[in-house]
């Protein structure tokens, strides 16, 4: 039912109703009941039946706006995400491009000095950059994926990449959560992903768990790979930690990363008490 039809009947509601009272009172029902005792009635069933009905066409209006205010935030999300990608392209990624070229301009006019390591750093940069923006366009497709098909989509991809299974477990359901959390979230798990990629040589499995708890959600991905030897945030290096942990703290949910026992783990909670 449109917004127009919705409106449209609760406004002809009570109309529609008295009509038909009156007819069925007088063709059928006027030598069972007085004129006092359907005079009495007729406010009676119009409340009744309006109320009733009413109530049905007013969630099913308050379902519609609420369906049209998260088409508009997506919307939105989308066109924000068109508009970082555009710009991390034309700016950093071009950027980029030509501190390697003036590298390779240095490393000639320099050849003894050791450009492996600024070179390698530059390389990383670049990619970080390139999958960047390659994340960011995929959330602008016409047909949009819907959370769980993300996760699965970051999982296969890990999977192809790395050769590691990885045991996903979900189980709450996405519309318990908001479209922020659904978005912090995914930027999270692709975000610990990279990091067993980068840092958990030797990996044998990953573990990707959310759960519902008694206030809200929580979170845990784990992996048996070398992991963190110490705490990753005492280096100024470790840009992924540092994300995620800012990530965590504006849905105002706990974060950690911990290294027991050969398992590395990070979790993320809502409501934590």
């Amino acid at each position: 039912m449109s917004y127009k039809s919705i409106r449209w009947s609760i406004l002809l509601l009570p109309t529609i109703v008295i009509g038909l009272w009156e007819y069925i009172r007088h063709d059928f029902l006027l030598s069972h009941i007085s004129m006092e005792m359907g005079n009495w009635l007729s406010p009676l069933i119009v409340l009744f039946v309006t109320l009733t009905v009413s109530r049905l066409l007013f969630a099913r209006y308050e379902q519609l706006q609420k369906r049209l205010e998260n088409e508009l935030a997506e919307k939105a999300v989308l066109q924000e995400r068109e508009r970082i990608a555009r710009e991390l392209h034309d700016g950093i990624a071009q950027t980029l491009f030509l501190c390697s070229v003036q590298l390779d301009l240095l490393e000639k006019q320099q050849p003894n000095l050791q450009w492996s390591p600024v070179r390698n750093n530059l390389h990383q940069i670049h990619n970080y950059v390139r999958h960047s923006i390659a994340t960011l366009k995929e959330g602008t497709q016409l047909i949009p994926m819907t959370w769980s098909q993300q996760i699965d989509e970051l999982v296969n991809e890990f999977e192809k990449k790395m050769g590691i299974p990885v045991s996903v477990q979900l189980k709450i359901h996405e519309d318990s959560l908001t479209s922020k959390e659904q978005t912090e979230l995914i930027a999270i798990t692709q975000e610990a992903l990279t990091n067993i990629y980068k840092h958990a040589g030797q990996a044998t499995y990953v573990f990707l768990h959310l759960r519902p708890t008694t206030h809200g959600w929580r979170l845990e991905i784990e992996d048996d790979g070398q992991g963190y030897q110490e705490d990753p945030f005492e280096h100024t290096d470790r840009f992924g930690c540092k994300m995620m942990r800012d990530r965590a703290e504006e849905l105002g949910a706990a974060f950690s990363i911990t290294h027991e026992m050969g398992k590395t783990k990070v979790w993320i909670e809502k409501g934590a008490s």
